[in-house]
């Protein structure tokens, strides 16, 4: 009699909340799978899980998926998963065998089965009509009331059926191992609704970062493009202006200008879709554009260099030294009363640092401060040195990171 109790009764509860976890993670990790494959992982991003650990979640919903290797799975850890219970059970009870006869070990497997089957069927249906993606908070509830009404059908059914085919009784007898039993699993059953909970929360906190990250580039890019169309047409025909007085003044000086226009372009045309350049290829580019600049300014204009050797390799962003010298000319008086310099250097490998003589213009010149903003967003994407920008009563200083 107790024996034939036990098969109904003394169920492992270890049991049953592996089969309904695992259950729990298979119907919910296709979803939990489609949303971490969608996650795009931006250049800077440390936030998203590693593409080791992506491919491990993959492995492991794909056996789980295999309804024979699953039951398989669920088969073979029933037993010692049982027997962890029973060694509970001989603490509590002095009189406990801890060694059970076979068919309560085997009604720990068809316990475990039975739930496991019955809750990804729930699951499914509740999936369809209440996705995580629509209420998780609602679907958390609904999902706890399903799993407890699930598992006490379960447990119910298999409990009168034994009595009424094996005993002859329409009566449940309630052991203390049966009413432990029942205890402990209505709360282990509702432990793989928080975990699936957590888990989507988790991995929508890890869609929003990149989402953000994927914006905030795209808006760079475009604000940084922008600035290009922006300047890039006013400098020319500046250029071309100049060009237009050398062609009849000095025509050696106009071919030379002629030369260094189209070194700047090339470099501008071949750094349009690249994010970072060699400082060494940017110095090039500013001394061409510079040459340009000191033609139509004379000698009221000086840019001195002192960048050291060891820094040449460094990246930063293409065009940079030209919005700070663009910004520099623009804003300051240059006459030959008051020549305006402009020095560039590198710090110790960290910063590479644009200065001038402060000298405002008299009058108002508008400005959107497109240049300096859009050179601190392009290089909050590059790296987490902040550009730093700093104005004192004679100079103008821009500190740029190397990267």
């Amino acid at each position: 009699m107790r024996s034939t109790m036990a098969f109904a009764g003394n169920i492992s509860p270890a049991s049953v909340s592996v089969g309904i976890f695992s259950g729990a993670f298979m119907n919910d990790g296709n979803e939990i799978c489609k949303m971490q494959c969608k996650v795009t992982h931006p250049v800077g991003s440390s936030n998203l899980l590693p593409l080791k650990q992506l491919i491990s979640f993959s492995m492991i919903y794909s056996i789980f998926n295999k309804p024979l290797l699953r039951l398989l799975f669920f088969v073979i850890l029933s037993f010692p998963l049982r027997l962890i219970l029973d060694v509970m059970f001989g603490l509590v009870y002095r009189n406990y065998a801890l060694i059970r006869p076979l068919e309560e070990y085997l009604g720990s497997v068809i316990l475990t089965v039975l739930t496991l089957e019955s809750v990804q069927v729930a699951k499914r249906m509740i999936g369809r009509r209440f996705p995580w993606e629509n209420n998780p908070l609602k679907r958390l509830f609904i999902e706890i009331g399903v799993n407890t009404s699930v598992f006490s059908v379960v447990i119910v059914t298999l409990s009168l059926s034994i009595n009424f085919l094996i005993l002859k009784s329409q009566l449940i007898i309630l052991s203390d191992e049966f009413i432990k039993t029942i205890f402990y699993l209505i709360f282990l059953v509702q432990g793989p609704a928080f975990i699936e909970f957590a888990v989507f929360l988790l991995r929508k906190w890890q869609t929003s970062l990149a989402e953000m990250e994927k914006y905030r580039k795209e808006n760079a890019e475009y604000r940084f493009e922008t600035l290009r169309t922006q300047v890039n047409p006013h400098f020319l025909f500046n250029s071309l202006n100049t060009l237009s007085g050398l062609v009849y003044e000095d025509r050696e000086k106009a071919v030379g200008f002629i030369r260094e226009l189209s070194d700047v372009y090339r470099y501008v045309l071949d750094n349009r879709s690249r994010e970072t350049t060699q400082l060494n290829e940017e110095i090039k580019f500013i001394r061409s554009f510079v040459f340009l600049y000191q033609l139509r300014f004379d000698n009221k204009l000086n840019v001195e260099f002192a960048v050291s050797d060891s820094d040449l390799g460094r990246l930063i962003a293409p065009m940079t030294l030209q919005l700070l010298v663009e910004n520099a000319v623009k804003h300051n008086v240059i006459s030959v009363r008051k020549p305006l310099t402009i020095h560039i250097s590198t710090e110790e490998g960290k910063y590479l640092t644009v200065r001038n003589n402060l000298q405002k213009k008299t009058t108002e010149v508008v400005s959107s401060e497109i240049g300096l903003k859009n050179i601190s967003s392009r290089y909050a994407y590059l790296t987490t040195k902040p550009v730093e920008v700093t104005e004192t009563e004679t100079e103008f200083i821009v500190k740029v990171p190397l990267i």
